[in-house]
């Protein structure tokens, strides 16, 4: 007797439901941005912005935080008129003459191998600068090798899931990581001198324009949207969002820094490598309930580590598959481990880290500024995205955030039975 196959029986509507690959809401992208922005920077800014702008360095953290909204808005037009497609689909759309599609992708090369390249460095830095804290200032006797490992393995696991397993870890941790933030700023105000803020508005202005750039590139990780726009949702305002998504960061660093100023002054904060630290031991919770407070901080800085190196490996790994024309970003993110681990080693001390971040910095305000308004700038002169007057533009704008979300994720098959 011959055996059956038999296909498993046709799903009812929740479980196609399930199926659907997922889409990314307005609400879990500015939380993503957020998450991605908040990590190692929270550590030293108030030190840099006092460098430059002294007792002003909370107001240039401020306005940092305007630039990189303005220059988030860009991105989000530029994505926005795109909709469904990453920065790899419309960088390549864009520079493509007539349709020739590999000249385009020969074309789009540089800008895409400049986003790779810095976030892959980034991915580095992070986790070396974690293991120096860590090694610093609590694990003293574990070798630096071991901290910066543990932290890339586990955001190796972190990658290997879905889209939809990213998005949300970085949903729900951004609750816990900026409310203790907050609450760790306002506390520390009881220690506070308000002379040490005083004279407000006497200023070097090229000391505070430099301050205020270097505030700048302290709220970079909002780029992370030219990858993760595609499965973004396009209705209701998710500009707003976005926004959002670097206004609660700037709110968080400026009272930090301002903090900061308040508690040690100008000439004291430039001489500390780890101010917030410094900051946190100050301070001291009403009725004891923790002795150790900076304990409790270091708690929360981890989880801001580990969603900002997550969203830089997951969104590098992403950039690779694309161009390569891969199906999955699993061998590549285990492909990018050892050269993480190896890249992040490279430093020899910590004055030489600070450099190197220094650096990495600018090379990200570069590509968070000057490539995405190109980009933007080409989109109208070419007359693509939603203004483009195409009569199926609209219709097929749903099915491409389908078929993006489709590529930034691993949906499962269907299984077969057999009787």
């Amino acid at each position: 007797m011959n055996e059956a196959i038999v296909m498993s029986p046709t799903p009812s509507d929740e479980d196609l439901d399930d199926s659907v690959p997922f889409r990314m809401n307005n609400r879990q992208s500015g939380a993503l941005i957020a998450s991605t922005i908040i990590g190692v920077g929270v550590l030293t800014l108030p030190r840099s912005t006092a460098s430059y702008a002294a007792q002003n360095g909370w107001i240039s953290a401020l306005i940092g935080s305007v630039f990189a909204m303005l220059l988030l808005s860009l991105i989000s037009t530029l994505v926005r008129r795109h909709p469904g497609m990453s920065m790899v689909g419309f960088t390549r759309q864009l520079l493509t003459p007539g349709r020739h599609k590999r000249i385009g992708l020969l074309l789009a090369l540089p800008f895409l191998l400049s986003y790779a390249l810095y976030w892959t460095s980034g991915t580095a830095l992070v986790a070396r600068i974690f293991g120096e804290v860590v090694t610093t200032t609590v694990l003293k006797r574990t070798p630096l090798e071991v901290i910066i490992g543990t932290m890339l393995i586990t955001a190796f696991i972190l990658v290997m899931h879905d889209i939809e397993v990213l998005v949300r870890v970085n949903e729900v941790l951004l609750p816990l990581i900026v409310i203790p933030l907050a609450i760790i700023g306002l506390s520390s105000l009881q220690s506070a001198q308000l002379v040490n803020l005083l004279p407000m508005f006497q200023v070097n202005w090229w000391g505070f324009l430099k301050g205020t750039a270097l505030s700048t590139t302290s709220y970079l990780g909002f780029e992370m949207l030219m990858i993760f726009g595609a499965i973004g949702e396009q209705s209701g305002k998710p500009l707003r969002y976005h926004l959002l998504g670097v206004a609660v960061p700037g709110l968080v660093y400026s009272l930090i820094v301002f903090s900061g100023i308040a508690v040690f002054g100008v000439d004291e904060l430039e001489l500390l490598a780890w101010p917030t630290l410094e900051l946190v031991k100050t301070t001291e919770v009403p009725g004891l309930i923790l002795e150790r407070l900076e304990s409790a901080f270091l708690a929360v800085w981890v989880a801001a580590v580990f969603t900002t190196l997550g969203n830089l490996y997951y969104g590098t790994c992403t950039m690779l598959k694309e161009i390569m024309g891969l199906k999955h970003h699993r061998w590549i993110a285990l492909a990018l481990l050892p050269l993480f681990y190896w890249t992040s080693l490279q430093a020899p001390n910590v004055q030489v880290l600070f450099e190197l971040m220094s650096r990495w910095d600018l090379f990200g305000l570069f590509n968070a500024s000057v490539i995405p308004l190109f980009l933007l700038i080409l989109s109208f002169m070419r007359r693509h995205g939603k203004e483009t007057p195409h009569p199926e533009n609209e219709a097929n704008e749903d099915r491409a955030a389908t078929a993006a979300a489709a590529a930034l994720s691993d949906p499962p098959e269907m299984p077969m039975q057999k009787e």
